[in-house]
């Protein structure tokens, strides 16, 4: 597989550093009482949730699944998904995932936002880094992935 560019390990890079920086803030948010865990439980994890959902929703999008969006979903995500795999989710799950994704990541910035506005900033950089970061790892972005991302832009907004 080629190695992934310098600019694109960077992103990458503060992909996961902003993303600890987030699970941190959920963690305090969580510890001081500011979220409701008994009504949507941990705060980290239905961000994750609506973030993993929006960027399956961005791979899946085009119904072509590269090695490098592969890659990258499983560094930044813990997942240990194949090319394979994806295509076979995609196959069960696409109107489910396309459908719901850019809802449930508006649903979840909002959310985030009542809670604790910072974070709900620090929601939206990480969708919007994740959607620059997948659109760059392809040769070129296809009408329905640009697609997806105003979908997911416009939720967030």
């Amino acid at each position: 597989m080629e190695e992934m560019d310098a600019e694109l390990e960077e992103m990458t890079e503060r992909f996961r550093e902003l993303y600890a920086d987030f699970a941190g803030g959920c963690a305090g948010a969580e510890e001081d009482g500011r979220w409701n865990g008994e009504e949507y439980g941990s705060m980290e994890g239905y961000a994750f949730a609506a973030l993993s959902g929006a960027i399956l929703s961005l791979i899946v999008s085009d119904g072509n699944v590269g090695e490098r969006e592969t890659e990258l979903l499983n560094r930044n995500f813990g997942f240990d998904y194949t090319v394979d795999g994806l295509l076979e989710l995609y196959g069960y799950a696409a109107r489910d995932i396309l459908s719901n994704a850019a809802e449930n990541a508006g649903e979840c910035a909002r959310l985030i936002d009542k809670t604790d506005e910072e974070l709900g900033k620090t929601f939206r950089d990480l969708l919007l880094l994740a959607c620059d970061i997948l659109s760059r790892c392809e040769d070129g972005v296809s009408e329905a992935e640009s697609d997806t991302v105003e979908k997911l832009k416009k939720a967030i907004a």
